[in-house]
């Protein structure tokens, strides 16, 4: 009878540490599981910046393509956007709201919106795009805090991890 007792206690107190290991394990890969997520939404969030940044500098850089359609605006601090590029840069900040600084995007767009310079629909359709008085300027200030988010998520990421990032090229 003492060797059956002894037996059934030796066999509760290997199934509680079992348990106690399986909890532990659990909650380990639980918490591993948890901590490559927040990585993910990081290293997402960084590219979407990115990608919205290099939209907008591509939008700046369209000024010296299409010089013949500036015959009327002349200033350097005037900004043409195309409606597609208009609609581009509204639907991908709309899309992608999740993983952007919602105030910087909403005050982007309330003071692009302010600088628009009215024209006919004829000139509208003529050169196929909205013109913006001193949005050269905005858009400007708009993509260099875009890129101090952009360094200051990379700099976290990197700081958060072990191993060196070389997606990014942080180390």
């Amino acid at each position: 009878m003492e060797i059956a007792l002894i037996g059934l206690i030796g066999v509760l107190i290997g199934a509680g540490l079992t348990g106690i290991a399986v909890y532990f394990v659990f909650r380990y890969i639980d918490s591993r599981h948890i901590r490559e997520r927040e990585l993910e939404h990081q290293v997402k969030e960084i590219e979407t910046i990115n990608l919205l940044n290099k939209k907008i500098n591509e939008v700046l850089s369209k000024r010296n393509v299409m010089m013949q359609e500036y015959v009327s605006f002349n200033s350097f601090d005037d900004c043409y956007i195309t409606i597609d590029d208009f609609i581009y840069l509204n639907s991908f900040t709309a899309q992608n709201n999740f993983y952007l600084p919602n105030y910087l995007i909403e005050e982007f767009f309330k003071n692009i919106s302010h600088r628009k310079v009215i024209l006919s629909p004829e000139e509208t359709v003529k050169i196929g795009g909205y013109t913006y008085k001193g949005g050269r300027i905005v858009m400007e200030t708009f993509s260099e805090q875009l890129l101090e988010i952009l360094n200051e998520k990379k700099q976290k990421l990197s700081r958060s991890t072990k191993q060196p990032l070389r997606y990014f090229n942080v180390q």
